[in-house]
C-alpha cells in the first residue's frame, strides 16, 4: 500500500526535480491500515508554521520595530534597519540550510538514506519511555550522520565543517518532525501535567510587575515575546521548537537594556534577577499550550551536542520560571493568603469563562459556514436524532470502509493488493521515469483507481 500510494502520487508529478521525491516516500497517508493489516510509511511534515522566525543578536526585526516605536532618533532607525537585516539574513540562512539538505535527499545517491530513515519510523516501538526513545534516536543520528557524510556521495562532497553542521541539523529537523507523533508527550503523566500547568497559569494570571519585585516596563514591548512563546507547540522539531523560546529570550534581554538606558544605568550589567522575573511574567501571560510536553521534548531530543551555550542557558531559564510558577505562595508574591485565594478564583473564573466563549465563537463559525447546530443549540431530541442518522448512512470514507471489511474480505483486498505489479517503487520522482514507462504507470495507476472503487462500493464483502 505505501508502495501504491508513491506510484500514485507520481502519476500526477510534473517532473520537476524537487523535495517531492522525499515526500512521496516519507509523507504517504495510511490507505489501507486496516483492509490489509499492511501499515503504509506514515509521517507528517516538518510543522505547522514553516521556519520560526530566527532572532538576530538583540530582538527580532519585529521586536525592535515595537521597541523603537516613537523614537525617530537617526541613530535608533539606523540600529533598527540593521537589526532587521542581520535577522533577515539569519532567517534566510535557515531556510536556505534546509533546502539545501532537501534537495541533497532528491540526488540519486541519497535513496539508501531514504531508505534508512522510512524504516526507522516505520519500525520505531511504542511504549518506550522518553530517556528510552532519545537514546535511540541519538544513537540512529549519531550514526547515520556519520556514514551519510563518509559514503553517500552527495554529502561526502560537501562535508566541510559547515557541510557536517548543515547535514546534522536538517537529519535531526527531518527525523524528528516524522517520529513527533510517536515521541512527543509519550509518559503517561505528560498530559496531566500539561493541564496541571495550564490552571496553574489560568489562575496566575493576575501578577504582575510589583508582585514579582521588578521595577514595571511598558508591557506592550513584551508582547512579541509572549507570542513566541505561544508559537513553540506550533512546530514538531526541537530547534523550531528551541528558536521559539530564543526569540522570546531575546526580546526580554532588549527590552530590560532598553530600561536600563532609559533609566541611565548602562553602567550595570544585566543579570539573573533582571531576567528571570521578567520570563516568569511572559510565560504567565502567554499561558503556553502543553508546555510541559514541549520542554521536556526539546530537553530529550534536541542532540545534547547542540544543546549548548545561549541555548541551554534560555531553556533553563524558562525550566526555572515554571518551577518559580508551580510553588508561588502568598508570600513569594507579596499578598496575603486571603487575597491570594481570591485572585486565584477569580483568575480560573476568568479563563474557563473566556474559554467558554472562544468555543461559542468557533461554533458560530462552523454553524455560519453551513455547518450543524452547536451543541447548545440543539435539543436532546434533535441531537437523537442527528447520530441515528449518522449511524444509519454508516461510514463515508474509504478508509472507514476498509475499517469495517470482514476478515475474508481483508484477506481478498490483501491478495489484490499483493498481486499488484508495482513496477516504479523505486523512483524517488518523476525525473526518475523514462517516457517509454508513462504507459505502464498509467496502467497500474488504474488498477489500484479501480482496487479503491470496489472498497468504496464494498465489493470485496460480496
Amino acid at each position: 500500500c505505501e508502495r501504491a500510494g508513491v506510484q500514485r502520487r507520481m502519476a500526477g508529478a510534473g517532473g520537476g526535480a524537487d523535495a517531492d521525491g522525499v515526500e512521496d516516500l516519507l509523507g504517504l497517508t495510511e490507505v489501507f491500515v486496516a483492509a490489509a493489516d499492511v501499515k503504509s510509511a506514515t509521517v507528517g511534515g516538518e510543522g505547522g508554521a514553516g521556519e520560526p522566525d530566527v532572532a538576530s543578536g538583540g530582538a527580532d526585526a519585529g521586536a525592535v520595530e515595537v521597541a523603537m516605536e516613537g523614537q525617530p532618533d537617526a541613530a535608533l532607525e539606523q540600529s533598527r534597519q540593521e537589526s532587521q537585516q542581520q535577522q533577515q539574513q539569519q532567517q534566510q540562512q535557515q531556510n536556505n540550510g534546509y533546502a539545501r539538505f532537501r534537495e541533497m535527499l532528491n540526488h540519486p545517491s541519497s535513496q539508501p538514506v531514504i531508505i534508512l530513515l522510512r524504516n526507522f519510523v516505520n519500525k520505531f516501538p511504542a511504549g518506550l519511555s522518553r530517556n528510552e526513545a532519545s537514546s535511540r534516536v541519538h544513537k540512529f543520528l549519531k550514526t547515520t550522520q556519520d556514514w551519510m557524510l563518509s559514503e553517500v556521495v552527495v554529502f561526502s562532497a560537501d562535508a566541510d565543517e559547515a557541510g557536517r553542521t548543515n547535514a546534522a541539523e536538517g537529519l535531526e529537523k527531518f527525523l524528528l518532525s516524522r517520529l513527533h507523533p510517536k515521541i512527543f508527550g509519550i509518559e503517561k503523566e505528560d498530559a496531566l501535567e500539561d493541564a496541571r500547568l495550564h490552571e496553574r497559569f489560568s489562575s496566575l494570571s493576575w501578577v504582575s510587575f510589583e508582585h514579582l519585585g521588578v521595577p514595571p516596563v511598558d508591557s506592550s514591548l513584551l508582547a512579541l515575546a509572549v507570542k513566541q512563546l505561544r508559537y513553540v507547540d506550533d512546530y514538531k522539531a526541537p530547534r523550531d521548537k528551541l528558536v521559539c523560546i530564543l526569540n522570546a529570550a531575546r526580546v526580554i534581554n532588549d527590552v530590560l537594556k532598553r530600561t536600563l538606558e532609559d533609566n541611565g544605568s548602562t553602567a550595570r550589567p544585566l543579570s539573573a534577577d533582571d531576567f528571570l522575573p521578567l520570563v516568569i511574567l511572559c510565560v504567565i501571560k502567554a499561558n503556553p499550550p502543553r508546555l510541559h510536553s514541549n520542554l521536556e521534548f526539546v530537553a530529550a531530543f534536541r542532540h545534547p551536542t547542540r544543546l549548548n551555550g545561549e541555548d541551554a542557558y534560555f531553556l533553563t531559564a524558562l525550566q526555572s520560571a515554571i518551577a518559580f510558577v508551580k510553588d508561588a505562595s502568598p508570600k513569594a508574591l507579596e499578598v496575603s493568603e486571603e487575597e491570594f485565594k481570591r485572585l486565584c478564583a477569580q483568575s480560573v473564573e476568568e479563563a474557563r469563562e473566556q474559554e467558554r466563549l472562544d468555543a461559542v465563537d468557533g461554533s458560530t463559525l462552523h454553524d455560519d459556514a453551513g455547518g450543524d447546530a452547536g451543541e447548545e443549540d440543539r435539543i436532546p431530541e434533535e441531537e437523537a436524532a442527528t447520530s441515528a442518522a449518522a449511524a444509519a448512512a454508516g461510514p463515508t470514507t474509504v478508509e472507514a470502509k476498509a475499517a469495517l471489511l470482514s476478515p475474508a474480505g481483508r484477506e481478498r483486498l490483501a491478495a489484490k493488493v499483493k498481486a499488484l505489479p508495482l513496477r516504479f517503487e523505486a523512483a524517488l520522482s518523476a525525473r526518475h521515469l523514462r517516457l517509454d514507462a508513462v504507459p505502464a504507470l498509467l496502467s497500474e495507476y488504474r488498477e489500484l483507481a479501480a482496487l479503491l472503487r470496489e472498497v468504496e462500493r464494498g465489493d470485496f464483502d460480496l
